[in-house]
């Protein structure tokens, strides 16, 4: 089917001449220079060891509408250049997918990005697309999914029905760069446990507004896009294990997320269950936003967020920092023209007092330019793991991975 899409997408292109094509077509994108300070040397002895790693990246973006703007012909790939770690020297496409829309339905084929979820810390219902992790730790940037995606807008609510014929693997850092796991994850020895990467999997959504509520219900059937984390002892069983051998498994997952905006409080909710990888488990995260307008002069806003994260997998299931946790944070928003904004985040394990510390910052410099901080710190991380609470120790690699990243980005 994605073959015959593109023969036809590529014919439509060819009997247009350049200059219609031109006229009709929308050209965008970001491009950035990030550089990384790290404050501290790395806890693996074979890690790059340095203050700052700079790296670019592009992300262009083509849009081109036809047929009475029926179709959609959307193309956005993406690459990034790192000087310390090999696997985040990468590139992928996003989105590279025809759209398809009727009045009563749309359609869309080809590779293409979806996002589930409502709360700030944690998006457990968000599962269609891989995480990558080596753009970004907290697994928010994801690759781009093969996918036909059908959409039915009713007046009982919105169906929407996933075919997805490739499976991605999770993306890790290479062994010598940062934020690894500890012993780090082999990329190249990931197992998919009796199935192909053309293993296909299956998902539908219903969503509908309530007045002032937003729900979501959900399943998913198929390749689990987390995998699970399985030691080797490449030097005998008793040496410490050398490596994590990432295994993926098919599972089902059940999941609802509702949003509710009631005067200057936003109720956010998550919760999933998902059965296929150890004994089946639950996993929640529930909390709120309150704003307070018009503050400090009158057009300032702030934002007080708290959320608690709960998760029931057990040791056979893979790992997760995420089992009893309180998620808090303050968003400042200026209003001014150059669209400036702070976030302060804390997150805590309630059980091991393992924390993690956030900051971003961003700033327009005029109509295409746009500079932007953040930071990571991690602290109470145990060095050692105890075999007790292991899923709460994926960080213990992590722990003298603070850093200050500043971004240069420029719209075009």
């Amino acid at each position: 089917m994605l073959a015959r899409v593109a023969i036809y997408i590529l014919f439509s292109f060819w009997i247009i001449s350049p200059a219609t094509f031109a006229r009709s077509a929308d050209f965008s994108g970001k491009a950035a220079v990030d550089s990384r300070f790290f404050t501290e040397s790395p806890a693996l002895t074979q890690q790059k060891d340095g203050v700052a790693y700079p790296s670019v990246m592009i992300q262009p973006e083509f849009r081109r509408d036809w047929g009475s703007g029926s179709n959609r012909l959307t193309v956005i790939p993406f690459a990034r250049y790192d000087s310390l770690d090999q696997h985040r020297t990468h590139w992928d496409i996003r989105e590279f997918s025809w759209l398809h829309m009727q009045k009563k339905w749309d359609v869309l084929v080809g590779v293409g990005k979806v996002f589930w979820g409502s709360t700030e810390s944690r998006q457990l219902v968000d599962i269609i697309n891989q995480a990558d992790l080596i753009e970004k730790f907290s697994g928010e940037e994801k690759l781009g999914q093969p996918m036909a995606n059908l959409n039915l807008p009713t007046d009982y609510g919105h169906f929407s029905l996933f075919y997805l014929p490739y499976f991605r693997e999770r993306t890790f850092p290479s062994s010598d760069g940062r934020f690894l796991f500890e012993p780090p994850v082999r990329n190249s020895e990931g197992k998919l446990d009796g199935f192909s990467h053309w293993q296909p999997s299956f998902a539908g959504r219903w969503s509908k507004t309530f007045g002032d509520w937003d729900i979501g219900i959900a399943h998913f059937w198929g390749v689990g896009r987390e995998p699970r984390l399985i030691p080797s002892f490449g030097l005998g069983f008793t040496h410490p294990p050398t490596g994590l051998i990432p295994i993926y498994d098919l599972i089902h997952q059940t999941s609802i997320d509702i949003q509710g905006v009631l005067g200057n409080w936003i109720w956010k909710a998550e919760a999933i269950t998902r059965s296929g990888q150890g004994d089946q488990f639950g996993a929640a995260v529930v909390g709120f936003e309150y704003t307070k307008y018009g503050v400090f002069g009158g057009s300032k806003d702030i934002g007080f967020l708290l959320e608690y994260l709960y998760d029931g997998r057990d040791l056979s299931a893979p790992p997760t920092p995420f089992n009893n946790d309180i998620f808090s944070g303050v968003r400042v928003v200026l209003n001014d023209p150059q669209s400036t904004e702070f976030l302060f985040t804390n997150t805590v394990d309630l059980d091991t007092q393992a924390t993690i510390l956030g900051f971003n910052a961003s700033r327009r410099l005029g109509e295409k330019w746009k500079i932007e901080l953040e930071s990571r710190f991690f602290t109470n991380i145990s060095a050692t793991k105890n075999p007790l609470v292991q899923s709460r120790e994926i960080l213990t690699g992590m722990r003298n991975d603070d850093y200050i990243q500043l971004r240069i980005l420029r719209h075009f």
